[in-house]
């Protein structure tokens, strides 16, 4: 993952994450939380030169859009598979893959979920992978 828009997008859903489970991140300004990630991670010459506006709009529009995306999401899953069973990490994979399916900018479903897909094999391995693959598929 060496495109500077797959790593926006890994660095979106890290924050995400982060946010979900630091309850005392969320008073922290967005870029400050991308420069700390950017930081800790392999990918830090990568994306150390580039700006980093797609990730800050793939982050805000999964905020702004957060009660529609998880509507999204709560309708796409099967009766057994429940928002608020969801795996944070993976949780955190869904929301911008489905901003960006739904209310992005016009970019190839195809790319999107081929995306997220190369993201989520990087943290999970199997059943986890089918889910978001069938879901995104499904929106």
């Amino acid at each position: 993952m060496s495109n500077i828009k797959s790593l926006q997008r890994l660095l979106v859903v890290q924050a995400l994450y982060q946010l979900s489970i630091n309850k005392d991140a969320k008073s922290s300004f967005i870029q400050d939380i991308f420069k700390q990630i950017i930081e800790n991670s392999e990918y830090k010459h990568s994306i150390s030169k580039s700006n980093l506006n797609f990730a800050d709009k793939i982050f805000h529009g999964v905020q702004d859009n957060l009660n529609r995306i998880d509507n999204d999401l709560n309708h796409a899953l099967s009766n057994k598979n429940k928002i608020d069973k969801i795996d944070p990490l993976l949780l955190a994979i869904f929301h911008p893959a489905i901003y960006e399916l739904k209310y992005g900018a016009e970019i190839s479903k195809k790319v999107v979920i081929s995306e997220y897909l190369l993201i989520a094999d990087k943290f999970f391995s199997g059943k986890e992978i089918g889910l978001l693959n069938g879901v995104l598929d499904n929106i």
